[in-house]
């Protein structure tokens, strides 16, 4: 479960072959590479431009050492690997989600 607290709107202060170094209310924290997709990231400018803001979690917070790590993957599951999208079915039957839900109320 995502903890919606901990989402910021973070700006790009530069971007570096593995991570993004990244500007938030709170300080400076980065998000490296490993935390940008679970495909293959070729070149992280694919997918930040520098001085542009995007939403960001915390993943981890140091306020002593400022050493704030935070995940863009997390919170855009198309950019994971095992994401499922639910499909709209043009056959006229319920969707098995659709069904589990009337379930369970």
């Amino acid at each position: 479960m995502i903890d919606r607290n901990n989402i910021y709107q973070c700006r790009v202060v530069k971007i570096l072959p593995t991570y993004v170094l990244l500007d938030f209310p709170k300080g400076q924290g980065i998000c490296h590479i490993s935390e940008i997709s679970d495909y293959h990231v070729n070149d992280i400018n694919r997918f930040f431009k520098v001085n542009e803001t995007y939403d960001f979690i915390l993943l981890k917070n140091d306020d002593d050492h400022q050493k704030n790590t935070f995940s863009f993957k997390r919170i855009h599951p198309k950019l994971l690997k095992n994401h499922r999208e639910i499909i709209d079915s043009t056959s006229g039957f319920e969707t098995l989600y659709q069904k589990t839900i009337k379930a369970l109320d």
